[in-house]
Formats: structure tokens, sequence, C-alpha cells
């Protein structure tokens, strides 16, 4: 208990002492983003019941949100040969509601963050009823029972000057599966033409090559293609290397732990992990560029040849032809009630219907003809979302289209902000609004709004380089 009470203490001591820094233009920008969102107004529909909300079935409306939510923004600015020109990593929690531009170091990032494995009881401050929402039992942010060295995400970091609990990056994580098949790829140990039977829980082996699996996985968030993937991984003893690779990447917060070696599954929401800063720069791997990026836990240089040019080119175009383009970007929703625009992106041609211009994915109808919006899009955005009903997520690749605007960067969000959150408009709702038959808004507004924000920034600052 003792101890407990004195980590604190030496964390603040810890702060103090650190060196005074201004902060650099992007971080300014998105710390400023940030707080313009004002994510402490969404409201929660609440914690017992993810299939509706309970506080409607009682005739109430949803209160706001008891706590600022965990939200960690990442963005890295290039200029147009490619080169980082600036990056920024903010926090907003509980623990600082003003938000927290953290300190990066040149090559292990966010160092001087003492990061925790995601605790939803910890977040909710206990368990409740799924039938009427009352609390069942009682759990502490920090303390009812202490943090342990189980809590830890990067072992080491107890002392660390700031703390920050990780949030689920729901399926957001499927990117780093991707990353890791590529990687198998260039070690010769697979092509994307190899067939990979999936078989689990006695149902019939099912055969689809590596593209396919890696297509539904990134486009359509397909979970079943996530599972054969993970399965294929524990056949051919892979997760253990995924997890040192990232480790000597200096990318220690990207983690798969715990999954199910009979069937892919059991997607653990503490065991998988990772920091919008760490995710951003797997995404640098992917996207490439000039010269030395970082380096790795060894010293030894980290540059876009950890990838061959093939193994970037597939999983850019893979993650160009995302389906899902709800959440930092809302081109799917163009024009829909209470929807706010966000960046300005395309959405692939793959998912339009040709006669009405909207965006259908699993016969889920979008309700908007985004056409117009398509032929005006300034940018491509080749990501990944992730959305459950605690948390949501999006990151990936902004690059400008023919005759735009120039900018050129990476963007990555993670926060406990899935479709049991929304905007005040929703609070008397009887179902959750990412329910809706046709037009479904899933995130909170205050996301997409935080997107333009950051590209209008962005934009400016890219301006300003040249």
């Amino acid at each position: 208990m003792k101890e407990a009470l004195f980590r604190p203490l030496v964390a603040a001591l810890l702060a103090m002492a650190l060196p005074l820094r201004a902060d650099s233009p992007l971080e300014t920008a998105v710390l400023a983003a940030v707080r313009a969102a004002h994510f402490e107004h969404v409201i929660d529909f609440g914690a017992g019941n993810e299939n509706h909300p309970v506080k409607a079935a009682l005739g109430l409306p949803a209160p706001t949100i008891a706590h600022p939510p965990n939200v960690n923004v990442a963005v890295l600015q290039f200029d147009a040969a490619g080169n980082l020109v600036d990056r920024a990593y903010v926090l907003l929690s509980r623990d600082y509601p003003d938000g927290l531009v953290v300190p990066l170091d040149p090559d292990a990032g966010p160092a001087s963050v003492h990061f925790l494995r995601w605790d939803i009881e910890r977040s909710d401050g206990g368990t409740f009823s799924s039938a009427d929402g009352h609390q069942l039992t009682t759990k502490g942010w920090t303390n009812n029972p202490p943090l342990t060295a189980a809590d830890d995400l990067v072992p080491g970091r107890t002392h660390a000057p700031y703390q920050f609990m990780v949030p689920y990056p729901a399926s957001l994580f499927k990117s780093m599966i991707a990353f890791h098949v590529m990687r198998l790829i260039d070690a010769g140990k697979l092509t994307l033409d190899t067939e990979y039977a999936y078989e689990a829980d006695g149902a019939k082996p099912e055969p689809r090559k590596i593209r396919v699996w890696l297509d539904g996985m990134i486009t359509v968030s397909d979970n079943h293609c996530t599972s054969a993937l993970l399965k294929m991984f524990h056949d051919k003893g892979e997760i253990d290397p995924l997890n040192a690779e990232f480790r000597e990447l200096n990318l220690p917060t990207l983690q798969i732990n715990a999954t199910d070696p009979k069937n892919g599954r059991g997607w653990n929401t503490a065991q998988i992990n990772l920091t919008a800063y760490d995710i951003a720069r797997m995404f640098r791997l992917i996207d490439g560029g000039p010269g030395v990026f970082w380096h790795d836990a060894h010293g030894r240089p980290v540059t876009e040849k950890i990838l061959s040019d093939s193994s970037r080119a597939f999983p850019k175009k893979t993650l160009s032809d995302q389906a899902y383009n709800d959440c930092l970007t809302t081109i799917n929703l163009t024009g829909v009630k209470n929807v706010h625009p966000g960046i300005p992106t395309r959405v692939s041609e793959r998912w339009l219907n040709p006669t009405n211009g909207h965006v259908y994915i699993h016969d889920e109808d979008y309700g908007a003809d985004v056409r117009t919006a398509n032929t005006n899009a300034e940018l491509n955005f080749a990501h990944k979302t992730g959305l459950t009903f605690n948390y949501g997520a999006d990151a990936g690749i902004i690059t400008p289209l023919p005759g735009k605007p120039f900018r050129h960067y990476i963007i990555a969000i993670i926060g406990n902000l899935g479709y049991r959150y929304a905007d005040e408009v929703f609070a008397a709702n009887k179902t959750f609004p990412g329910f809706a038959q046709v037009s479904p808004i899933a995130y909170t507004q205050r996301i997409p709004a935080l997107g333009q924000a950051i590209d209008t920034a962005v934009t400016q600052l890219s301006a300003e380089k040249k």
C-alpha cells in the first residue's frame, strides 16, 4: 500500500525534473485539436449491455461520460520527399484531462510513459448489471486493488513520469497481423498465393490463398479471416517471433498475446495491445521513405528495407481499399444528418452501388450518395479502423490525390470510445446509433472533427515548409 502511495509522488518529481522543451508546431496543433474535440462531453449508454442502452430501457436519457475517456493520438508529418518533418503524440485521460504532449525519444518513442494494460473494470469503476445497469462490484482506477507488475504493458517503466492505461485497439490490431504476414513473405516462408486451409472447432478445412485471407481481414475487417491467419501463426510457431520482432524494432507496445492456438480466437482486451504512436511508426514501415527512421533495440538502423517494395505495396493497396470510412473520415456517410465531415478522403469504387452511389458493406447501407464527394476528395487514406462496444480506433497513411493540396502524414487514434458512446443529440435513443439499418453512426462525431482539424493544420504546416 505504501508503495502504491509513493509511486505518484515519484512520478510527479520525475516529471518536474524533465528538461523544459517547447512543443513543436505539430504538437501544438494536435494538442489543440484534441482539446477542441471535447471528448469529455460524449454520452455513455451504459456499461451493462452491448445489445441495448440500459438507461433507455429505464426511460432515462444517457448521461455524459463519468470521466474523460482514455484517448491517444499520434501524427507523423512528412515532406514531399518522404522525410519526417515533425511528429506528435498526445494523451487524454482522467489523469490528463487537458491533454498531454508526450516528449518523444528519437528511437524508443514515448519511453517516458508507464503504459498499463487495459482494464475495463478500472475504467468503469467496477462491473454492472446487464438488466438494469446497477453496479455489482467496485474497482479503483489505480487502487482497490493496487496496480501490480501484471498491469505493466512494457516492463521497467514503473517510475516513468507519466502513466497511461492503453485502450484495446479493436480491429486495428489486424494491421499488425498483415505486417507480420508480409515479413514472412519476405523471409521466403509464404507467398501471397500460398494456400492455407483454416480448420477449427471440427469444421471442414477451408482453403484460401493468403492474399484472400488478408483482403477480407483488412478491407471489411472479417473476423473469420483474422482467426484463420492467427491460427496459421500458431501452426507455424510465429506468435512469439511476432512479439519479439516488435520489441526489437522499438515498438514494444505492439503485442498479440493469449490467443487460442486451436482456432485463432480469444482476443483478450488486456492481452492485445498497441499505442497510437507505435502503430503510426509501424505504418511508416509500410509507407516507406528515405533514410534511417530510427534505431532498433540493438542500436541498428531501421529503414524502409524492413519490408521489400512488393511487401509494402500490397498492404498499402489493401488498406486503401478499406470499406469502413466512418471514423477519422466520414465519406461513407457524406451529408447524413448528425455526421461531421472528417478528413476529406476517397472511398474505393469497389464498395459503391453504381445505381445510387451508396456504400454497402455486408448488405449494410450507409444511406448516402458519395459519388460527388468521391470526385471532390483530396486524399487517399490507406487505413484500418476498429470498433467494439467499448473501443474505437483508426490509423493509416494519408497522401494527396493528384492536383490537391499537398500533405503526407500518418495519423492514429485509439480510445475507449466504441458504439456505447455517442453525441448528445442521441441521448434519448432506445437503440445505439450504430445499430441503425441505414446510415449507422457508430462513432462519436468528435472523432472525425478531430481528424478534420488535424488535416487542416497539417495542410497549413506543409504549405509553410515549402
